[in-house]
């Protein structure tokens, strides 16, 4: 999903002993590996394993290897890798998920066509939780 080199350029990385409290924007692809409590937005945003994030994010893709309690807004696509955790709700066009993450939420899917009512665009996902 995230395959394309030209967009992997880093604009903004956030360490792994950095915290940030805050708004937190950059036009270009920003890699999170600290933490951040406060909303992010961004072309394209990537949470490393060690990310903490307490806010909402809104970018064109999203990729989640950490941890995130709030709100994602993927234009194009969210994609949460294994070591993923999210407790909050997702909207996107495209959802790739992988065995092991984990997400406590509502995810709605919105179609490309953004022309007709949003009503009829909208398909909702449930996933249910297994206790481990």
């Amino acid at each position: 999903m995230f395959n394309n080199r030209k967009s992997d350029k880093l604009d903004l990385v956030i360490g792994e002993s950095s915290k940030i409290t805050g708004y937190v924007e950059s036009a270009g692809t920003i890699l999170v590996d600290g933490t951040i409590v406060g909303n992010l937005h961004g072309n394209k945003v990537i949470l490393g394993e060690k990310s903490y994030i307490k806010g909402d994010i809104s970018a064109n893709n999203i990729s989640i290897a950490g941890k995130i309690e709030g709100q994602l807004k993927g234009r194009d696509g969210i994609e949460v890798k294994a070591t993923g955790h999210i407790s909050g709700d997702m909207v996107t066009k495209h959802l790739s998920m992988m065995k092991g993450a984990i997400f406590n939420g509502m995810s709605s899917m919105d179609s490309a066509d953004q022309g007709q009512s949003e009503e009829a665009d909208k398909k909702v996902v449930e996933f249910a939780a297994k206790e481990r």
